[in-house]
């Protein structure tokens, strides 16, 4: 069988895995079992966190903007930094 096959495969089934293990922990939580509420705080951990990947953007954009700023400083009058 070829590799690319059965990497594909994996992903496939295991994709599949995670949807039915999500699906049988969203109907346990709807019953209201405390062990699924729990097991889904302990699952959100993993979860990405959307703030902070936010906020390593805006700090990526403005450290962008400030390496422009100095290249453009530099262009206009190359004596200043030299001293």
């Amino acid at each position: 069988m070829d590799p690319n096959l059965k990497a594909g495969l994996l992903i496939a089934f295991a994709l599949a895995g995670v949807i039915v293990v999500m699906v049988l922990l969203a109907r346990w939580a709807r019953r209201g079992s405390k062990g699924a509420i729990l097991s889904g705080a302990l699952l959100s951990i993993f979860a990405p966190d959307p703030e902070f990947e936010k906020n390593i953007r805006l700090a990526e954009e403005a450290r962008q903007e400030q390496h422009e700023e100095d290249e453009e400083g530099e262009d206009r009058d190359p004596l200043a930094c030299k001293k």
